[in-house]
This record gives C-alpha cells, sequence and structure tokens, in this order.
C-alpha cells in the first residue's frame, strides 16, 4: 500500500502555516482543522519544518503559556523531519520515521506538500492493507479480531 492512498482516505489535504505566525494562530489551526501537525512553509512549496501538538505541549513545558503564545512557529517547529513522496510504500515510510523518532511525515509531490500523516495513520493503513491482505487469502472468510 503507498502513502497516496492513505492521503485519499484522509481527505484533508495539507494545512500550511508561515514561519513567523505565532503559536497562538498554530494552535487556534490546528484545534479548528482537527489535525495533528502543520506544515512550515512561508511560500506554500518549500517546507521549513512542521509543528505538531507535541511540539506546542514540549514548548508550553519549556515556556509556559503566557511568554509562548505570541511567540513564532518558527522557534518552536521540528525542523529534522521525513519528507516523502505520495508513492511510497507504507513499510519504508514508517521504518524512516520510526528510525528517527518521529511521529509525522510530510508528503510532497511535484507541485509542493500535499499531505502531513502521523505514524498511527500509517499504522492504521497498513493494518487494514493486511487485514484485506488476509481476507483475499482465505477467499473472503472474515476471520475474528
Amino acid at each position: 500500500m503507498a502513502i497516496k492512498a492513505l492521503l485519499k482516505q484522509d481527505g484533508r489535504g495539507v494545512i500550511t502555516i508561515e514561519g513567523n505566525a505565532t503559536v497562538g494562530e498554530a494552535l487556534w489551526i490546528l484545534q479548528q482543522a482537527g489535525a495533528g501537525a502543520l506544515v512550515v512553509s512561508d511560500n506554500g512549496r518549500d517546507i521549513r519544518g512542521l509543528v505538531s501538538g507535541h511540539d506546542l505541549i514540549r514548548a508550553f513545558k519549556s515556556h509556559g503559556v503566557d511568554p509562548l503564545m505570541p511567540m513564532t512557529v518558527a522557534g518552536i517547529m521540528r525542523r529534522d523531519i521525513v519528507i516523502c513522496r505520495p508513492d511510497e510504500s507504507l513499510r519504508r515510510v514508517m521504518a524512516r520515521m520510526t528510525a528517527r523518532g518521529l511521529g509525522h511525515v510530510a508528503v510532497v509531490d511535484e507541485t509542493g506538500p500535499c499531505g502531513v500523516l502521523s505514524l498511527a495513520d500509517i499504522l492504521k493503513g497498513r493494518l487494514q492493507w493486511a487485514r484485506a491482505e488476509v481476507d483475499a487469502l482465505c477467499n473472503g472468510m472474515v476471520l475474528p479480531a
């Protein structure tokens, strides 16, 4: 199964934020969109990093709420990220993410960022694929979970 299949299931697309946006703005966007991470890009094409809910929690613990809210996203974003193409396999991307201890991957096509997936999204996708394969091998018999 390829990353593009998960992007179709997710249906949200990519949400970007500029590096000079405030942490308060990022928090509001994450909450409104129900997203786990935002791609940090000043022009919508080039990725500077990612900012996730986990990054926000870590920053809140370090700085406190009041000093953090006016800080910029660039000040707390994660620059060491995994980037993949839509045609890459879930297994390959998951291996890269776990090797680097990262919870999100930015997906990029020829036009720029096209999605963000979490490790949980990828694990669910692999599980669905494995279940479908077992079902096919068992001639459609559904095995108990």
